[in-house]
């Protein structure tokens, strides 16, 4: 009976011996992960893709094809502006998403000076904060049919002109209408 006791408290030892050692090995592999989740000032790193928001705020291809069409644009520049609005669009999500990563929070517009006219509202020094585009996905580029301004990734402390992209009086911000048209 003795030997009975002496051996299941072996067992039992030897049990909680190899459990605590598979806890220690799945917490080991769990502390590996290369990017935490909080950052050491206790910032949340997780920054949600701006592309949800910027599908609610921008027209879909069938609104966009419509508007083309309607518009008078023979069909092979119209399929050019369509894929121009694509590329244009993905182009700046992936700059936002790239910056993210590098915990780059502020972006500056970059416009081209054949489109300046039609941006008046976005002076070539205005910049733009990760949040702003968080919560007013209208921000990102492109703006209208055509628009080929993009957002260049920069820090605040970077030298340079800066002008901040303030809302209008009832908190919105004032971005073009994507109907225009500029070719």
């Amino acid at each position: 009976m003795y030997l009975l006791l002496i051996g299941i408290a072996i067992l039992v030892l030897v049990s909680l011996f190899l459990a605590g050692l598979y806890v220690a090995l799945q917490k080991r592999d769990q502390e590996s992960d290369s990017s935490p989740q909080i950052h050491n000032s206790g910032v949340y790193r997780l920054r949600r893709s701006p592309r949800e928001g910027m599908l609610l705020h921008k027209p879909d291809e069938r609104a966009l094809r419509a508007h083309i069409i309607g518009a008078g644009v023979p069909e092979a520049e119209a399929e050019g502006l369509i894929k121009l609005w694509h590329q244009q669009s993905e182009l700046n999500l992936r700059i936002i998403e790239e910056a993210d990563a590098k915990e780059i929070r502020t972006f500056q517009y970059e416009i081209p000076v054949a489109q300046a006219e039609a941006l008046r509202l976005l002076p070539a020094s205005t910049y733009v904060t990760r949040d702003q585009i968080t919560l007013h996905a209208q921000l990102i580029p492109p703006f209208h049919v055509g628009c080929r301004a993009t957002l260049k990734a920069k820090n605040a402390w970077e030298g340079g002109d800066w002008t901040p992209l303030l809302p209008a009086r009832d908190g919105r911000y004032e971005v073009p209408d994507w109907r225009t048209l500029v070719r």
